[in-house]
């Protein structure tokens, strides 16, 4: 019989630590809880941590600090998950602690229930190499931090526990650090710092070399599309996109207005997309909530990312349901082989596609002109929310050819409304 997880707790609120540890212990759990630095390395000395299946850890503790328990951790067991739970939001200290080979940091308060889950995804990757290229932990920094982030900006808002001025402004603060680190936005600090050490004049101008503007050029306008596609999800948190009632027949008109716009990126891998048809009987007796701009964004990007992920000369397909309540839009499209995510999307990302900075995949398309930061189905989602709506995203069993055929299906689903004005 397999012998439960280890789970070590490092947490000096009692109360916390109660919390946590009752609930881990009912999913299977063996719990080993510490409310300090010193006592869990005394324990742990000669054992070196070899027997801890996982670690969780305050940032901030009574006599130390939780990055000096993970160096010391990391000295004798570099590949034990280790998980930071912390109501620290400063960034350079989340950002410090990350670069430590952290592997999740969750900003309090988080549910019992959703750190189980964590605990849950970085056990089944327990096997994994933990060590991370310079690359990879920045990667980390961008997208479980701000992962953690979001879902807990979004259970704030919902609890009414933020005003909007408050949560703007601590928003962008993390989210300066992150961006710092990525591409576009990390090459504009050093070319800031290259163009401070060239030949002035003297009146004390910068000369500018012409290589030198034209990749700051091109880097600002990376940033800048960035930084828009935030400013477009900040509109729809804070309700700043206005709903419009349309029927399904112009709902359906611009579905294939969209298609046809796509067609340029289509003969990028020869793809096509075979558009499915809406019954005639709710065309001009349905009605959804939209804003247009916004809807063409999120189809685009469904189609987008069906584009990037589909094989050469494949098929993408687009489907529609109606009922008497509802009308639902599925993007469906096979996976490349060539592709990282192999057949189709692990099961453990399914919940996570959506969220921020969430990347399956680290290639890049330059071909599409896309942003590849990881943040387009962050607007997909909070377009789809805005409007009344949900989406799913699931992989699925194509029978209707000789050979059975994994496939993935983002379905997005919108109520109808009244038609009286």
């Amino acid at each position: 019989m397999k012998q439960k997880p280890n789970i070590l707790i490092i947490e000096d609120d009692p109360t916390t630590a109660l919390l946590y540890t009752s609930t881990l212990r009912t999913s299977g759990y063996e719990i080993i809880q510490f409310s300090g630095l010193k006592p869990t390395l005394e324990t742990y000395r000669e054992d070196g941590f070899k027997s801890v299946d996982l670690i969780v850890t305050d940032l901030v503790l009574p006599d130390g600090t939780g990055k000096e328990l993970i160096l010391e951790v990391r000295k004798t067991n570099p590949n034990v998950p280790i998980i930071v739970v912390s109501a620290a939001e400063d960034s350079q200290s989340i950002i410090d602690v990350m670069r430590e080979n952290v592997q999740d940091y969750c900003i309090k308060p988080i549910s019992p229930k959703e750190l189980s889950k964590k605990i849950q995804y970085h056990l089944s990757k327990q096997e994994m190499d933990y060590q991370k290229t310079v690359f990879e932990k920045e990667k980390i920094i961008s997208l479980e931090k701000l992962l953690d982030w979001y879902s807990f900006k979004n259970q704030s808002l919902e609890k009414g526990e933020f005003d909007s001025k408050e949560l703007h402004k601590n928003l962008f603060h993390v989210l300066r650090a992150s961006l710092s680190q990525g591409a576009g936005f990390g090459i504009l600090v050093q070319i800031i710092d290259i163009i401070k050490g060239m030949t002035k004049t003297k009146e004390g101008d910068y000369i500018l070399q012409k290589e030198i503007l034209e990749i700051l050029e091109e880097n600002a306008s990376y940033a800048k599309k960035v930084l828009q596609t935030f400013t477009e999800i900040e509109n729809i948190i804070f309700g700043r996109v206005d709903s419009v009632k349309v029927s399904l027949r112009e709902f359906r008109a611009e579905i294939s207005a969209l298609v046809l716009e796509m067609d340029p990126l289509l003969k990028i891998k020869n793809q096509k997309i075979q558009l499915g048809k809406l019954e005639d009987k709710y065309l001009d007796s349905k009605y959804i909530l939209w804003d247009k701009e916004y809807f063409r964004k999120f189809f685009a990007e469904l189609l987008l990312n069906a584009m990037k992920f589909s094989p050469e000369s494949g098929s993408i397909f687009v489907f529609f349901q109606s009922d008497s309540e509802f009308v639902s839009i599925s993007v469906i499209n096979s996976v490349a082989v060539e592709s990282d995510t192999g057949q189709g999307i692990p099961n453990e990302y399914l919940d996570l596609v959506f969220e921020p900075f969430f990347r399956l995949t680290k290639n890049l398309y330059e071909k599409y002109g896309s942003l590849d930061f990881g943040i387009g189905l962050s607007l997909v989602r909070e377009t789809i929310h805005k409007f009344g709506g949900h989406i799913i995203v699931r992989n699925i069993l194509d029978h209707l050819g000789d050979v059975v055929t994994p496939k993935v299906e983002f379905k997005a689903t919108l109520p109808y409304v009244s038609s009286e004005k």
